[in-house]
């Protein structure tokens, strides 16, 4: 049902539109009667009408101005127009507003009105689906990566591929042939530190796939997915013939994308890849494969790496038994802020995780773990973004960059720590001697006879954080101290903090800590 708002200055001439058509016959319904423009401005928000008919010569702001209004407050609004006077320049302007109609108040009658609304609803169904089906294809087009990760999903996870084929071609994605050869990338995350902000990861796998869309390549069709994790798949399509060399043509645009990627993004990417396979519905398995491969390689330094017949790999050590020492090295030595130490240390993770083959999912998972202890041990807000681009590094030394680049980042904020203002040595201390309480700024306020609104905008200026945030962390900095002592369990270390509820004190913890008590211990 379209809405309707009348707009005429004689109160008796409004009656007489009310009743001289059948509104809801014709599938429209009066929502509101304006005796002024200015009633009608005011009716014009509140019941957002789709047809506006309005009188022309009306006092103050007459109809003409007012249909302009309308249309800049709401560029889809239909209008038609009342006028007593047939005026050359009144017509003039009604067709340069996009009228639907000009009638005449003295030759007015009911079919000429129902005439001109049904010609009026039809051309506003069909403004609308013209618009709809515009604003469709922009949606289409804005979000055509996500739409196209969405379906590759799909692809590998789902039972049957067959009913995806239709869904594909709607975004582009045109695999009519029978042969397949798939390729997994992945960015080396350490070239971040000197170009790039760790945010920047999902833009630059657009820019990848942008890149990879414009290479040239002979007989072979090849499409690019954004997955999910933060690597990239290419997907290359082929009729195989004597002509055709699918495997050679693919090489040569695996080489030819990162040559590429290195002119115009300034890193060199890891790509591995397989050989050919027939039909769609083997993708699944084949990018599985390609995956274990993918993490066999974290060891090693190569960028292009075909996948050979292999069998994936057991992976037994763990992680904190063979480096776990190391990491409580770096830890003592960041606290002492000795260099030399940290980088020793670092050297030792690096050649025991090689000799050792641990498992690069646990490594850099302990790895993030230990490293957002160590953020909240400095009261830093975890930086989530470096975080996510840590934990799907490809390669040992990316992780291992990674790594060092956080440690330094986090000894060169130790220097303006030390000297901490005495406010905040105070709150410090008041927070420590109430560690059982759930403290308020209020308290801390009342505390150091201060104004609360003042003391929120002290504190958030000098720590970078609002009061209730920087109490978690400090709780938890504490928390991960008891866990690790072992002399308590989770119970109580909780309700020592101030925490009666436990399942509130781990949701806490593994938001500051990333993991939850029990795992942290």
């Amino acid at each position: 049902m379209m809405r309707v708002m009348l707009v005429d200055d004689d109160v008796p001439m409004l009656k007489y539109l009310v009743k001289l058509v059948p509104w809801r016959e014709l599938g429209l319904e009066v929502v509101a009667e304006a005796q002024s423009a200015k009633r009608a401005l005011q009716f014009l928000r509140e019941t957002e009408p789709d047809l506006i008919l309005t009188d022309i010569g009306m006092p103050g702001m007459n109809g003409l101005e007012l249909a302009q209004e309308c249309k800049r407050l709401y560029p889809g609004i239909g209008v038609i127009f009342l006028t007593c006077h047939e005026d050359f320049h009144y017509a003039r302007k009604a067709v340069q507003l996009d009228a639907y109609d000009y009638l005449l108040k003295d030759e007015l009658t009911s079919e000429q009105l129902v005439a001109s609304l049904r010609k009026a609803t039809a051309s506003l169904h069909e403004e609308r689906e013209s618009r709809s089906e515009l604003a469709y294809k922009q949606d289409l087009l804005k979000n055509r990566e996500v739409l196209k990760q969405q379906f590759f999903q799909q692809v590998v996870t789902s039972a049957s591929a067959e009913g995806l084929l239709r869904y594909g071609e709607r975004l582009g994605v045109d695999w009519q042939h029978p042969q397949f050869i798939l390729a997994l990338g992945s960015m080396p995350y350490s070239s971040f530190t000197k170009r790039y902000r760790y945010e920047d990861r999902d833009l630059l796998l657009y820019a990848i796939s942008n890149i990879s869309s414009e290479i040239p390549v002979e007989s072979i069709s090849v499409t690019t997915f954004i997955e999910p994790d933060g690597g990239f798949v290419c997907v290359a399509n082929y009729q195989p013939s004597l002509n055709v060399k699918g495997l050679e043509l693919f090489e040569r645009y695996l080489q030819a994308l990162n040559e590429k990627i290195k002119e115009f993004l300034g890193m060199d990417v890891y790509l591995v890849y397989g050989g050919p396979f027939k039909d769609m519905t083997s993708i699944k398995t084949q990018y599985k494969k390609l995956k274990m491969w993918r993490q066999a390689l974290y060891y090693e330094s190569v960028h292009l790496s075909r996948m050979p017949d292999f069998e994936s790999k057991l992976w037994g050590i763990d992680v904190l038994s063979a480096v776990g020492e190391e990491l409580e090295g770096i830890r003592k030595a960041v606290k002492e802020q000795d260099d030399t130490e940290i980088q020793t240390r670092i050297g030792d993770i690096k050649r025991k995780a090689t000799s050792t083959r641990l498992e690069p999912e646990e490594l850099r998972a302990r790895l993030s773990q230990w490293l957002r202890v160590l953020e909240l041990e400095d009261q830093r807000n975890s930086d989530n973004a470096f975080h996510e681009c840590l934990i799907h590094t490809s390669r040992l030394d990316d992780t291992m960059q990674l790594v060092e680049a956080k440690i330094q980042e986090l000894l060169a904020s130790k220097l303006p720590m030390l000297d901490r203002k005495p406010k905040i040595q105070q709150i410090e201390q008041y927070i420590s001697e109430h560690l059982s309480e759930q403290l308020s700024l209020i308290d801390v306020a009342q505390h150091l006879y201060l104004n609360a609104s003042y003391l929120s905008r002290y504190f958030k200026l000098e720590t970078g954080m609002n009061f209730t945030d920087y109490m978690h962390r400090y709780k938890m900095k504490l928390a991960c101290r008891m866990l690790k002592s072992k002399q308590e369990n989770i119970e109580i270390i909780s309700l020592k903090l101030g925490y009666t509820d436990r399942t509130y004190f781990s949701k806490i913890f593994k938001k500051y800590v990333g993991i939850s008590p029990k795992d942290y211990r």
